[in-house]
């Protein structure tokens, strides 16, 4: 049973992440001929591709490309009214081509025109199979219907085919409709190509670069600059699997794979150790069937029949442990990996499991025959069976045992690592305040709210209606939270100097709320209207990076707007930095203008991107829940749906959540690795002192004192666990720089984290080696000199 618990740990821990990585990474994409997707654009990151509308007709033209079609690169939330209940759903652009170029069909309806995909054309919405059976309960009527989206109505004309996936979650699908001579890229389009049979991707990625850099050249504003940027990062194709769907995550999914079968590797070394040790105690009875004239084919028969039964068995429980294992996986595991699907086990996993069980079995039973291969059983025979463990199997179940603690070492310096990073980003002072405050997003709806002017009054309404509220201390809007969310704006400085910074437009009330301390001249008033003089905030380190000689107050940046046009914003105010892109990255320089004041150009920009998002500060011990926040908004904007209501204390969790799931699967592996060694160390020890019975009776026998015995027994494990360790640290020195990349504020060869693994593995071994030894010391001489 113990090499069967053994086996069946191993082959779950690597069954259920090969399942993750084939949902992941290896299942095909859901369209015709997948292979033939690519992304086609600029370099917007490792894994990604961007274009502008206008980039879209010359690629489309392009000799290697079949078919071509355009859509957002996220997703946005809409307010809808199915049926007369206004929610929030989410929702991304796209055209025709695109679903032209998937070559998947509907599974109600038809995709759009092209009317519906001109400027100002008729809207139109396709929704998700999902969301069409959620909330339409899957009525085939739903086509022609008409959704109100943003208090326009639109025309419901198709679904989505069940098996249709796209990296970010979605809801529906509305009709794209962008000046197809914009070269503008902050909108973040992505361009998906179909290559023509026998095109090849670096024939496509050739023509991409030939003619988006001319185009991106005539556009930029310092032809220079971005001639160097493009002879750095060119134009390109990618595999729209890679490009769109595996991202950065791919790399933390093989940290998990590699983790993983450390786990299997550790579980086949003792699965061997205890069959090499079982083989022992039928030495006696295979000498017999030896003398008999039985060959050596027919001796390893019971081995390699034990060795199919734990095979098979770990196997099958295994399988039902990385059943449970990813039941309990899914709500940790990022959507995104998933392609909006959940993790399960398929035939492929079943299959892969089977092979990893009867192979590890198959390998531990063919190491213990080669061991016995060349055994005395004349020697066995006139022994009696006492024979007990030969020196050359003494050392097989010593270097066994040597290298699971190695093989441990590794896994267990990952988590030590990565419990030391995690530690290091929750010590990180974010800059503002995140206890007590509830959090949630507002898209006002576009049809009813379209100036900036009212959307600032909705807001004030919002804010004095929340305001009201005995629970709540203070509250402000703002277009982004102070942390998880960044979008950028160009500026022109005092010099003529133009750059990007994080921009933000705020009310009145929110720094206040989220605790950002003001450090120089005054914060935003509700005297900043459409009205008054245009004024901004900056950060501390806007200050520091573009002034410099600390005297802000009263200087004036220009603010790009369209057209070449330049806005003036005199700084009023200088308040903290705030970690804007999580507790791993710096301070950026950050921009305020008052909501009240954003020019119209901009609002109509940004509102495309996302909600406005709110905070409310809470009394202490005091709370207002999700039912109390959409009644308090309903009852100065009726119509009007909020959505994720949250604590601001959720909000940053979730910026070290990629941290939090890498430590809890390398932990989890690490523990495992930490129980199979000291199992295999209690095995082997267990077994050395059960056949050196008779040799620890003569030595009490002699005078031997128990401490004596304890201390040998214990001393001859100390040195097996030793040993390990010197190797595993050894190559746990080499491998930690694979994670570099994911750690903060250490370094890979971080001391506590190497001195906390020696103190785990070290008390480990000696209380897996203290029982065998206690039963060494308790031996009587007289029944272990005893003649059977």
């Amino acid at each position: 049973m113990l090499a069967v618990f053994t086996l069946s740990l191993g082959v779950a821990t690597i069954t259920a992440m090969f399942a993750l990585l084939d949902q992941a990474l290896l299942k095909p994409l859901p369209f015709p001929h997948a292979e033939r997707l690519v992304t086609l654009g600029t370099y917007m990151d490792d894994y990604g591709n961007a274009a502008a509308p206008g980039y879209y007709a010359p690629l489309r033209a392009m000799p290697s490309i079949e078919s071509a079609g355009m859509i957002d690169g996220g997703n946005v939330n809409v307010n809808i009214a199915p049926g007369g209940r206004p929610e929030v759903a989410l929702a991304t652009h796209a055209d025709r081509g695109f679903f032209e170029t998937l070559g998947l069909p509907m599974a109600l309806g038809r995709n759009f025109d092209e009317a519906e995909n001109r400027p100002n054309g008729p809207g139109a919405v396709i929704l998700t199979h999902a969301f069409w059976q959620s909330r339409f309960g899957g009525d085939p009527a739903v086509v022609g219907q008409t959704l109100q989206v943003e208090g326009r109505g639109v025309q419901i004309i198709g679904v989505l085919a069940r098996d249709f996936q796209w990296p970010v979650s979605l809801d529906m699908v509305l009709s794209m409709q962008p000046d197809p001579l914009s070269q503008n890229m902050s909108t973040n389009q992505q361009i998906v190509a179909r290559l023509k049979p026998g095109a090849t991707l670096a024939g496509a990625a050739a023509e991409t670069a030939a003619t988006l850099t001319p185009l991106l050249l005539a556009s930029a504003d310092d032809p220079a600059r971005a001639r160097e940027a493009l002879s750095l990062q060119p134009p390109r194709a990618m595999p729209l699997l890679s490009g769109a769907y595996v991202g950065e995550h791919g790399k933390t999914i093989w940290l998990f794979v590699g983790a993983a079968a450390c786990v299997l590797l550790i579980a086949v070394i003792n699965l061997a150790s205890l069959i090499l040790l079982r083989s022992l105690t039928r030495t006696h009875a295979s000498a017999v069937r030896a003398a008999l004239g039985s060959s050596t084919g027919r001796l390893s028969l019971p081995a390699f029949g034990e060795g199919l039964l734990i095979g098979l068995l770990g196997a099958g429980i295994g399988l039902l442990l990385a059943w449970l294992g990813l039941r309990l996986m899914g709500d940790i595991v990022p959507p995104e990996w998933l392609r909006g699907e959940h993790v399960a086990l398929t035939g492929m996993s079943v299959v892969f499991a089977l092979i990893a069980g009867l192979s590890a079995a198959a390998g531990a039973t063919l190491l213990a025959v080669w061991r016995g291969r060349r055994r005395d059983w004349r020697r066995e025979l006139v022994g009696g069976g006492r024979g007990g463990i030969s020196r050359e199997d003494g050392r097989a179940g010593r270097v066994l045992v040597v290298a699971q603690v190695a093989v441990a070492v590794i896994l267990l310096v990952g988590a030590a690592l990565f419990t030391r990073t995690l530690r290091e980003l929750e010590s990180v002072p974010m800059g503002f305040t995140r206890s007590n405050i509830a959090t949630f997003t507002l898209s006002p709806v576009k049809e009813q709210y379209v100036t900036v002017a009212d959307v600032s009054a909705l807001t004030r309404k919002v804010r004095e209606r929340l305001g009201r509220s005995s629970a709540v201390d203070g509250v402000g809007v703002s277009s982004n939270l102070p942390t998880g969310s960044q979008l950028n704006w160009p500026i022109v400085l005092p010099n003529g100097s133009p750059l990007g910074v994080q921009y933000r437009m705020t009310s009145p009330g929110f720094l206040e709320a989220i605790g950002v301390p003001l450090l120089t001249g005054r914060l935003f008033e509700d005297t900043d209207t459409a009205g008054a003089d245009p004024v901004c905030l900056v950060s501390a380190a806007f200050a520091r990076k573009f002034f410099g000689d600390g005297n802000v107050v009263g200087r004036v940046v220009m603010l790009r707007l369209d057209n070449d046009r330049q806005r003036p914003l005199r700084i009023v105010g200088v308040v903290g930095d705030v970690r804007q892109r999580g507790p791993a990255e710096p301070m950026p320089p950050i921009l305020y203008t008052p909501l009240a004041q954003v020019p119209e150009g901009i609002w109509s920009i940004m509102r495309q991107f996302g909600p406005l998002s709110f905070a409310v500060r809470l009394h202490p011990g005091m709370g207002l829940n999700d039912g109390a926040l959409r009644d308090a908004v309903n009852e100065v904007a009726p119509g009007q749906p909020i959505a994720n209501v949250q604590t601001l204390e959720a909000v940053v969790g979730s910026t070290t959540s990629a941290q939090r799931l890498n430590l809890l699967l390398v932990g989890l592996f690490a523990g495992l690795a930490l129980l199979l060694a000291s199992v295999g160390l209690y095995a082997v020890m267990s077994v050395a002192v059960a056949a050196h019975r008779h040799e620890y009776g003569v030595r009490a026998a002699l005078g031997a004192t128990r401490y004596r015995l304890l201390f040998t027994v214990i001393r001859a494990a100390a040195m097996q666990v030793g040993l390990g360790l010197a190797i595993g640290l050894a190559a746990a020195m080499v491998l930690s720089r694979l994670l570099a990349s994911f750690l903060f504020g250490i370094q890979a060869l971080d001391p506590l984290a190497i001195g906390a693994v020696l103190l785990v593995l070290g008390a480990s071994g000696l209380l897996a080696s203290f029982p065998p030894a206690w039963r060494a010391a308790r031996v009587k001489p007289m029944q272990a000199l005893r003649i059977d």
